[in-house]
């Protein structure tokens, strides 16, 4: 009876045990499965799809078999199904296709060093490819004086000039011809000229006027009036030939501001001066350097010396120190002062006319610091010591004889 139940007991476990092996099973292959995708490899009109668990895009191209040039390059997308497209873009020359296309079509392409070649826009959409190609010239440029090395499009000077965004003003010159085709190694040479207005200001000099007035005597003057600069402003058009100044031109004077004369006033009135003595008058007009004697002659003089006088008188028959004969009319000076043989006419301060005089003598008057500039001979002692010590006027004569001295 224990015998049966053993091996019933035995024979549960392997069947408990089997199933519990059949489920372990089945939780792999749903695990298995839930890590698989589904890639699929694009490379031109070859088409791959793979199932795998290693997503690294490197090792599913090694599985596909796919290797990629240096310039080749992927484009993958995950989708939201958890499946992978890789697409493979090769990079080809397309100045090798071009030529190739060429060849195939009969056409003699030549592409030069500075040429471009490019795909056309629906590269992308189509098995056909077209090719663009667009001619360069090198040419060289000289803008204001700076010379430039430029790669422009073929077609004429202007095509070149729009295409460098170069702005041509009916001022500035052009070496060639707008509508000339480009060739390369051609210079192109533009001279701009410009212009700009500038204003300054200057100053305006006053004029001095002189004018003539009898409120002033001769040799007098008087500025009545200042003077004051006045002003303009000047517009000047300058011209600019590639950035340097090449000429200007005044376009416009405006006086802003007058300018003020200075006026100066120029004495005519005589300055007279009239003496009136017992024995007659005389008149002394010190603008015209003149005297009138008492006879009503008119006198010129060089200049007039003032200071003090004194009076002396000598025995008959008495000689000077210049050899003249001592008299009336024979004054002594002081000859550093006055020169011997000068003619001169005396008036004393108080009005006493001595008259004509000539410088014939000298007296010790002039070492004793008294300040006397002359001594007046007079033929008797008492009108010597009448006159005593007077302030007077000595007029240096000029055209005058000495012979006047004796009509005193």
């Amino acid at each position: 009876m224990n015998s049966h139940k053993q091996k019933k007991h035995s024979a549960l476990k392997k069947t408990v045990s089997v199933a519990v092996m059949g489920s372990v099973c089945l939780t792999a292959a749903f695990s298995v499965a839930a890590f698989t995708r589904t890639v699929t490899v694009t490379d031109g009109d070859k088409t791959v799809t793979i199932n795998t668990m290693n997503t690294d895009t490197s090792d599913i191209l090694v599985k596909s078999e796919v290797s990629l040039g240096d310039d080749d390059k992927i484009i993958r997308t995950d989708n939201d199904n958890e499946d992978v497209s890789i697409s493979v873009l090769r990079a080809f020359s397309v100045a090798e296709a071009a030529e190739e296309a060429a060849s195939e079509n009969s056409i003699n392409l030549i592409v030069k060093e500075n040429d471009t070649v490019a795909l056309g826009e629906d590269k992308n959409e189509s098995s056909d490819i077209e090719v663009q190609i667009e001619n360069w010239v090198s040419i060289k440029l000289d803008l204001r004086g700076k010379a430039l090395d430029k790669d422009v499009p073929a077609g004429t000077v202007a095509d070149a000039l729009a295409y460098l965004n170069i702005e041509l003003s009916k001022d500035d010159k052009l070496n060639v011809k707008a509508d000339q085709e480009l060739k390369d190694g051609m210079e192109l040479k533009i001279t701009r000229t410009e212009y700009k207005n500038v204003t300054k200001t200057e100053k305006i000099d006053y004029k001095t006027i002189e004018k003539d007035t009898d409120e002033l005597y001769v040799g007098e003057s008087k500025v009545a009036s200042e003077g004051a600069e006045g002003e303009r402003k000047i517009t000047i058009k300058e011209t600019y030939v590639n950035g340097e100044k090449t000429a200007e031109e005044v376009t416009g004077n405006e006086v802003t501001k007058e300018a003020e004369d200075r006026v100066v006033l120029n004495g005519t009135a005589e300055k007279v001066s009239r003496i009136d003595t017992a024995s007659g008058a005389i008149t002394v007009n010190e603008s015209a350097n003149t005297i009138t004697d008492k006879y009503g002659n008119t006198l010129n003089y060089t200049r007039v010396i003032t200071g003090s006088s004194t009076a002396y008188t000598a025995d008959p028959g008495a000689i000077c120190s210049t050899g003249r004969l001592a008299r009336y009319g024979v004054v002594a000076v002081d000859p550093d002062i006055i020169p011997y043989g000068s003619i001169l006419y005396i008036v004393s301060d108080d009005g006493i006319v001595y008259g004509y005089a000539v410088a014939g003598d000298t007296g010790g008057f002039i070492y004793n610091g008294t300040g006397t500039i002359v001594d007046l001979y007079y033929p008797d002692l008492q009108d010597c010591y009448n006159y005593g010590r007077r302030g007077v006027q000595v007029y240096v004569l000029s055209g005058v004889s000495e012979d006047a001295t004796y009509n005193n």
